[in-house]
């Protein structure tokens, strides 16, 4: 029962900074895009020049619609799609500086968003938090769906004090979602 409650309690609050982070940070100021236009946008961050294909199947929709939203992004000047130098056949998609810049103005705002809380904490509670929550992220099975853009885990081996990505929480350097 215990551990129900904890779990409970946890997914509360997860649910909780995950409302705080999204507040706002895909609509500000010009910027106006929606939460599948971001996952399809993360997603091509970390696959650059990924088959359409292969986008509508790790983002769960027909490739149809898939090339809907890319019409949409590619009208915003976020994305360029072009036939594969392997086969013909094949369009892909790749992100253009403005979607990189797109990519880089909610992450900006979500590190503020993020930071002040995170500095509420100690130093030590920071490095537990980071190793817990990580540590939680790498039980999580592979199969994870559209909210994990990447599809990568992290080496079970690499340090808590080594950053996880450009971002390192600790000192509040670089990027915070590419993990």
């Amino acid at each position: 029962m215990a551990g129900e409650m904890s779990l409970e309690v946890l997914f509360e609050d997860l649910q909780k900074v995950n409302r705080a982070l999204r507040a706002g940070s895909l609509r500000q100021g010009d910027l106006q895009i929606t939460r599948v236009q971001w996952m399809i946008l993360r997603t091509l961050r970390k696959r650059p020049g990924c088959p359409i294909g292969q986008l509508a199947e790790k983002l769960d929709v027909r490739p149809s619609t898939m090339s809907q939203m890319l019409d949409r992004l590619e009208k915003m000047g976020w994305i360029i799609r072009r036939i594969s130098s392997t086969d013909s056949r094949v369009r892909t998609v790749d992100l253009t500086p403005e979607g990189e810049r797109v990519i880089r103005a909610v992450e900006s705002t979500w590190l503020s968003r993020l930071r002040r809380p995170f500095e509420a904490l100690s130093e030590e509670e920071r490095v537990q938090l980071v190793t817990l929550f990580h540590k939680l992220a790498q039980a999580i099975p592979a199969d994870r769906g559209v909210d994990d853009p990447d599809g990568q885990a992290i080496p079970p081996d690499r340090s808590v004090d080594e950053p996880r990505g450009p971002h390192d929480f600790a000192t509040g350097q670089g990027d915070p979602v590419d993990r």
